[in-house]
């Protein structure tokens, strides 16, 4: 070999290795520049959103195991003081996550992106997180706890959202009556993760004006029907789809025309949503808040989860009498 080949050679080896030694530096500087931004205690917590599941989890989700298993809804530990690095990822779709208690979010996290929060808990107790995006039907049931400090496990069981798979509820059968069908689609649809089983109410909403997501199952009242009869007479209508404006000049309920302005007020609610009023103006806005369904639910599912709401009351009532409903 000529000494101008080993030249041009020796040229090449040294050029290649100019380019992968100047495209390698930038990568160790910026893992070591990491390593030593990174104090060793700090906690660092690593959630996924995954849709499916309606859960933020903290084992690994992957392409080969998002459909084969279910993931459990992740309850991290932190300790007072400590300064937490949280990481979150999604699985699927856009996601939104938020811890307004420690004063995280709404953070987006989208597939394939990692967005990344520090922060320091400087308190104790059992704080919830949520998802502020509606991504699907278990959208609902993407809620949990953060717990900070030492917490006795079973003091703070009770703050644990409960986990109910409500979106995988067989519907009725075709012929079930239509409070049945209202009573389904309050469950199935994830009503019930706000304003509790049979529109309870009393699950607390960050900073919302009344403390707790308002109870469903004083609707009658809400609608001026103050008898077992008139509650009857009204859902007897819906049941026959009988349009309630028809009945206006002609109803044997008292007020009809405060019942049917209240009616079409709670529709136009379900249709349109409702933003929750803030407690303190300046603080962060209620996590909970009643989202427009709009075409998602049709006049006659409407219809249907309202029957359902005005015989609770009527059920509670007789429940409290010792009667039978």
């Amino acid at each position: 070999m000529t000494s101008l080949k080993v030249a041009e050679m020796t040229a090449v080896v040294l050029t290649l290795g100019g380019v992968v030694g100047a495209t390698a530096v930038p990568f160790y500087y910026e893992t070591a520049s990491v390593e030593r931004q990174i104090p060793p205690e700090r906690q660092v917590i690593t959630l996924t959103g995954v849709g499916h599941d309606g859960v933020w989890t903290d084992e690994e989700v992957t392409g080969a195991n998002y459909w084969r298993r279910s993931f459990r809804r992740a309850r991290p530990t932190l300790e007072v003081g400590k300064r937490a690095r949280l990481r979150l990822k999604s699985a699927d779709v856009v996601h939104t996550f938020y811890l307004p208690a420690l004063g995280i979010g709404p953070v987006e996290v989208y597939p394939g992106h990692v967005a990344e929060i520090a922060f320091t808990p400087q308190e104790e107790g059992v704080f919830e997180y949520y998802c502020r995006t509606v991504c699907g039907t278990p959208h609902f049931n993407m809620r949990g706890v953060v717990i900070v400090g030492s917490q006795d496990p079973e003091a703070t069981a009770g703050r644990r959202p409960e986990r109910v798979e409500y979106w995988r509820e067989p519907p009725p059968p075709e012929d079930a009556s239509l409070v049945r069908r209202g009573e389904w689609m309050f469950r199935q649809k994830g009503c019930i993760t706000c304003h509790g089983p049979a529109g309870q109410g009393g699950v607390p909403n960050w900073n919302y004006v009344k403390d707790t997501v308002p109870a469903l199952n004083t609707l009658a009242q809400t609608m001026f029907l103050f008898s077992p009869e008139d509650v009857n007479f009204i859902v007897e209508r819906l049941e026959h789809r009988v349009p309630l404006e028809s009945l206006e000049e002609d109803a044997p309920v008292p007020r009809f025309s405060v019942v049917l302005a209240q009616y079409e007020s709670i529709r136009n609610v379900i249709r349109r949503g409702n933003p929750a009023g803030k407690k303190d103006p300046k603080g962060p806005a209620p996590p909970l808040e009643m989202p427009a369904w709009e075409s998602r639910l049709s006049d006659a599912d409407i219809d249907a989860i309202i029957a359902y709401l005005l015989t609770q009351q009527r059920r509670e009532a007789a429940e409290q009498t010792g009667e039978t409903p």
